[in-house]
This record gives C-alpha cells, structure tokens and sequence, in this order.
C-alpha cells in the first residue's frame, strides 16, 4: 500500500466527524471544505474488499455518489454545496443508530474476552507456583504509518501468530499468551501482547519483551517499533501504587496474583472504546485471542 494518506488516522477523523454531524443542531463551520478533503483521502485508502463500521460506510457512500468529482478538489467542492448539510446530515443519522449498536456490541465482546483471558490466567496462575508475565506493545513507527493500512496490519500480525503458534525462538516455552488488536489517533494500528513463561525457566521479563520487540521490527521490514512495559521507570510508576502486576508472579502471594488479574484484563478493557478497528479485512477478523 504505498500513498501519502494515514488510513488509520483518516478514518478517526471520518469517524470524529461523523459523529459531529449527527450531533449538531447547525452546520459546522468549514462544512464543506473538511467534507471534501475526507472525501478525497478517503478515496485514497477505500477498499470495497474490506468490511467498514458504520461510520465510515456514511461516508463511503457519499464517496460513490460524487465519484467523478474527485479528481478535482474544486470541482467536488463545489458539487457539494449543493447538497444541503440537512440532506448529509438525515443521511448520516440513517447509519447512527446501527453505529450505535456495533460500539455496544464492541463493548461486550470486550467484556467477554476479557472475562476469558482472566480466567485463563487465573488457572495458569494456579498450576505453576512462578509464572513470569511479559507485557509488550506493538506497533509502527510515525513515519511508517502512511505507508501501514489493516491489510498490512493483518498479514504481519499473521506472521507474528505463526511464531506464537510454533513457540519459535524467543516464543520456546510460553505457557500461555494473548493478544488484542486496537487502533489508536497516535499509534494507529497497535497490538497488545502478553506472554507467560514458567517462573522456573525464565526471569528476564525485559529482555523477553525487548525481543519480541525485534521480532516484530523483523516481521514488519523494520517498519514496526514497539514500547518494553518493563522498563524500570513504567514499571515504577505502578510499584509506588502496589499495583504492578506484571514480572515474576509468585501464586502464594494474593496480592501479586490480584494486581497481575487486574493487569491482564486493561489487554481488552471495554472502556477502552476509542481504540476500537475502523476496518478489517474480513468481516469477522479476530481483534483478540
């Protein structure tokens, strides 16, 4: 995917304004000249293969009707000024209320897989005396990112499954893992990643999370970048608290095991709606697991 247009970014920014306009009680100043510059970028990144929230299909729709305008900015503009902002804005609302439903639903499946993984965790937590919990984000680099849509996201994130599956190099050993999938205005595509080792074979939870860390740039042609959540100054901020719950989590200590539930759960925490996918590849591609 090679363009000069954020796919990520770009459909926050359609979805922001979507929203504005089917929240607002009169046009929004600049109107019709934010409208044409998504129209165009949208353009730029629109695949008829990927399946969007309702939000983005608003405008994707708009996108179809004034297709032959969009080779010129001007002349789009001008064609749509004569489309009323009462005409867009009814045509929106038509596509609020099933949005409305796909972010309630986004906030239940969450709920779910995050009742899941702590279950999970929790009989981990009870088999093995030490367990070692690794936590990783993944990501790309700011000066990736325009060239990274979902599709790319999604072939890399393959990859890194494989390897999770084979237990391949840095991998040899998990016990369990787990990962979610968001979309962020700063990070774009990201994924959280947790790994646990048996206590008794591995202790440096930083030098594990640094080379999943190079793994990820691997699999990603150096595009990807990554944040160690075990470096001693973030880990610090949650020790000062009692709160940190990643590291060696010895199962005789209730307190450690209780910070380290509540830790894995902020993986697909609900709340945390805004991070949701815009866009995937398929309309029922996994966001955790």
């Amino acid at each position: 995917m090679c363009n000069t247009v954020n796919e990520s970014k770009t459909l926050i920014d359609i979805e922001n304004f979507f929203e504005a306009v089917c929240a607002g009680k009169r046009k929004p100043r600049n109107f019709y000249n934010q409208l044409t510059g998504l129209l165009v970028q949208l353009d730029r990144i629109y695949n008829s293969d990927h399946y969007y929230i309702a939000a983005i299909e608003a405008m994707v729709e708009l996108l179809l009707d004034v297709g032959e305008y969009l080779d010129d900015p001007q002349c789009l503009y001008e064609r749509l000024n004569k489309i009323s902002f009462d005409d867009i804005q009814s045509d929106f609302k038509w596509h609020y209320r099933r949005y409305k439903s796909q972010l309630r639903d986004h906030r239940y499946n969450e709920s779910e897989n995050t009742k899941t993984l702590v279950n999970r965790m929790q009989r981990i937590s009870n088999k093995y005396s030490r367990i070692l919990v690794v936590r990783v984000d993944l990501a790309y680099s700011l000066k990736s990112q325009e060239q990274i849509g979902i599709f790319e996201f999604s072939n890399d994130m393959d990859l890194l499954r494989t390897r999770l599956r084979d237990q391949d190099t840095v991998f040899k050993g998990l016990v369990e893992y787990a990962w979610a999938l968001e979309q962020g205005q700063e990070k774009g595509y990201h994924c959280h990643l947790l790994l646990v080792y048996k206590g008794s074979e591995r202790r440096n939870a930083y030098w594990l999370a640094n080379q999943a860390g190079k793994l990820w740039s691997d699999i990603t042609d150096g595009q990807g970048c990554h944040f160690n959540c075990h470096a001693s100054a973030y880990l610090k901020q949650f020790s000062d608290r009692n709160r940190l719950g990643i590291g060696m989590i010895r199962r005789n200590n209730p307190d450690e095991v209780k910070n380290m539930l509540d830790t894995v759960a902020y993986l697909v925490r609900p709340e945390k709606e805004a991070q949701h996918l815009r866009v995937k590849t398929k309309k029922r591609m996994r966001t955790f697991g």
